[in-house]
């Protein structure tokens, strides 16, 4: 038998629906910010972008499907530390999301995999990993929410300037404690000495050039400056990419500045290693092992069989 024809889809019924949903999740839901992602400098070969930034936030009520705790993991204990696995889905009303961010960036007209979502009420951020847009599925033939599945973020050094205080002022202080503090000097042969580098400007560095031969063009390591203490001669650096030599024949330089230096030192060195800036006196423990076994001959590694009789 054939679809009622005084029962379709029509739009009163569609309209009621949609009220219903938004009012549920406005009622039941709680205040929450959606923060897209910027891209600046997106690689398509690894799909990922080291220099994302979020530069906007949106104020918006989302209905968390799992009140009663955080899913995923939990907090677990391991080899590393403390590992913060929660994860938890949010839904949005389509309408309330066209109307808070749709209107305002005409670029955005659904969530994204890869935008944030801040929690307020628990002052947690996650990063959506999937969007479903078809639950529940074509209810009297059209589509009402958005289901945001998520799991908590992990800071991998972008920039922050949401506007949102608890936010920015969080990650500048962890921006921060992850940068690193390079000491510099002003050795002859190069002419911006003098200048000053920019807070927020891009510094980098050409193996084996300095002056007018090195050119950003040919920058084999980049980095955006943090904090520069021209008294001290102290250039702290973050969002680092390729590897900066100690090298007098190598300098540093800034793009918009133009201020050149070359890199004599650091605070910590071992850090100073973890953050691909390369010190031959900080090549770890293999260099100590391999002279240990040279010297002790513990080990033999002649390819000869002990069970062979002799017969090699």
């Amino acid at each position: 038998m054939a679809q009622n024809p005084y029962i379709r889809d029509v739009n009163n019924e569609q309209n009621l629906l949609e009220d219903l949903n938004a009012e549920f999740i406005r009622a039941l839901g709680r205040n929450c910010y959606y923060i897209p992602r910027t891209l600046n400098n997106y690689d398509p070969l690894y799909g990922e972008d080291a220099t994302a930034s979020f530069n906007q936030a949106y104020l918006i009520e989302m209905y968390m499907e799992n009140p009663q705790s955080f899913g995923g993991d939990g907090d677990i204990v391991g080899k590393f530390g403390m590992d913060l696995r929660d994860k938890a889905t949010f839904r949005v009303a389509t309408r309330t999301f066209e109307r808070e961010v749709t209107k305002r960036n005409s670029d955005i007209f659904r969530p994204r995999e890869g935008d944030l979502i801040y929690y307020v009420l628990s002052d947690s951020l996650f990063e959506i990993t999937f969007v479903e847009h078809e639950n529940p599925l074509y209810q009297l033939g059209n589509l009402y929410s958005f289901l945001c599945f998520s799991e908590l973020f992990a800071y991998n050094n972008e920039n922050f300037d949401t506007g949102i205080c608890e936010i920015d002022e969080c990650f500048a202080r962890e921006r921060k404690q992850r940068a690193q503090v390079i000491t510099v000097g002003d050795p002859t042969g190069v002419e911006n000495t003098t200048s000053d580098f920019l807070e927020g400007e891009v510094v980098y560095q050409v193996a084996e050039e300095f002056g007018t031969f090195a050119t950003i063009d040919k920058a084999t390591a980049t980095a955006e400056v943090i904090d520069w203490k021209s008294s001290e001669s102290e250039l702290t650096i973050g969002n680092i990419t390729g590897t900066f030599l100690r090298d007098t024949n190598t300098s540093i330089k800034g793009v918009e500045s133009n201020a050149e230096r070359f890199v004599l030192g650091t605070e910590n060195a071992d850090f100073f290693n973890q953050i691909n800036t390369e010190d031959e006196s900080l090549q770890g423990d293999n260099e100590e092992i391999e002279l240990e076994i040279e010297k002790d001959n513990i080990i033999d590694f002649s390819p000869k069989d002990p069970f062979s009789g002799g017969n090699y």
